[in-house]
């Protein structure tokens, strides 16, 4: 299941909440990244609260606990019986990369895998069920403009199953119970944290903030993530959301304050850093630059943030460095293609045709969609040309 952000040149991804307690407490002592933000450039906009986002109708409500119900009494395990009813009651689900709340989502029968999460989590509500949800990321697919990009992400739910009274007694518990939820499972797809209920209502604010800010609707960009921020008050995508919203109208000194934050309190990510550097860069402040590239290879957590390492490598002709990071990738992970098709690159500005050629044929071998294949394809055709 895939899901379009934006970010700055690299992914906008929601991180996990489990931290230990020394680092919670640590946290109760920094400020929340929103009290720094400029309120006088936006104006706050209504967006859908709490509540809204996972109630479902009353004929809904008593359509699912009514057979909810008679599979309990079945033997049907809880966690089971809501797994049971979603799989019936969106068999026609569509996936089209909208971000909705649970009654929308329902009646429209489509949504990305944050709007599945959330209806899962409305049933499960219902049915008092414990969940869990994780974040994986998948690798960009389309640029948008020149400091935006749209790209994937995934997210699916874990239902708990409900402790008996045995493991209740028990006083260690390694791997718990349960049905993962995930209609859309993606290919290639790459761990990135567990997370749990308060970072899936930050996700679904984050998310229509991103889709505003697409649109250059800033006002509304800015509402939802200051919603947002009430969840998951010290998350490094939403300080860089928030950043990216002031630098896009214009307050690159406030944007920038809400960097340093993030980097003095050590709330960043690949993604943050991206941004921050792409700000020094617009500013001319080139020792902050150097500081922040060095920084990016250090945050860097998924093949796809290394990507976009090895990519502005090559951008900058520092094929060394991209040869050596793309490697890596493709010794870790030999089947995706977009490292092969990255090298392929390399070695033709080197004028090596025909690593080129060996490198655009496994970027064939290792695609995983018929778009792609036949971007890889033309390429090849075209280098054969010249061979």
């Amino acid at each position: 299941m895939r899901y379009l952000f934006v970010f700055l040149f690299i992914t906008f991804l929601l991180t996990g909440c489990n931290s230990t307690q020394s680092k919670s407490e640590e946290k109760v002592a920094i400020p929340s990244p929103i009290s720094l933000a400029n309120h006088a450039l936006f104006k706050l906009e209504p967006v859908p609260n709490e509540k809204e986002i996972f109630s479902l109708p009353k004929a809904e409500q008593a359509k699912f606990l009514e057979k909810y119900n008679q599979l309990i009494l079945k033997g049907v395990r809880a966690d089971t019986a809501i797994s049971q009813y979603l799989e019936s009651s969106i068999d026609g689900f569509t996936y089209d990369g909208e971000t909705l709340t649970a009654t929308d989502a329902l009646s429209k029968q489509a949504g990305n895998c944050v709007s599945l999460a959330i209806l899962t989590q409305a049933y499960a509500n219902l049915a008092g069920i414990e969940t869990s949800f994780r974040e994986v990321s998948t690798y960009p697919i389309f640029k948008k403009e020149q400091d935006l990009l749209l790209v994937s992400s995934h997210f699916n739910t874990k239902l708990f199953a409900p402790k008996d009274d045995a493991e209740e007694k028990d006083w260690i518990e390694i791997i718990r119970k349960g049905t993962v939820v995930d209609y859309f499972p993606q290919q290639n797809t790459f761990y990135v944290g567990n997370a749990h209920y308060p970072s899936l209502v930050a996700k679904f604010y984050a998310n229509l903030a991103s889709e505003a800010l697409i649109k250059g609707n800033f006002d509304l960009s800015y509402s939802l993530a200051n919603e947002a921020f009430k969840f998951t008050p010290h998350n490094p995508e939403l300080i860089n959301l928030l950043a990216i919203q002031h630098r896009r109208v214009g307050d690159t000194d406030t944007a920038k304050k809400l960097f340093e934050f993030a980097t003095e309190h050590k709330l960043v990510s690949s993604n943050l850093i991206a941004s921050y550097r792409f700000l020094a860069n617009q500013l001319g402040d080139t020792v902050l630059v150097d500081k922040l590239e060095v920084e990016l290879e250090k945050t860097a957590k998924t093949p796809f943030d290394f990507l976009q390492i090895a990519i502005k490598a090559t951008n900058k002709a520092q094929f060394s460095k991209a040869k050596r990071l793309l490697n890596a990738v493709i010794k870790h992970y030999p089947y995706l293609p977009e490292p092969h098709f990255e090298l392929a690159k390399i070695y033709y500005l080197q004028n090596h045709h025909d690593l080129a050629k060996v490198a655009l044929e496994e970027a064939i071998k290792m695609s995983d969609s018929q778009e792609k294949t036949g971007m890889y394809e033309a390429k090849l055709k075209s280098l054969e040309l010249t061979l």
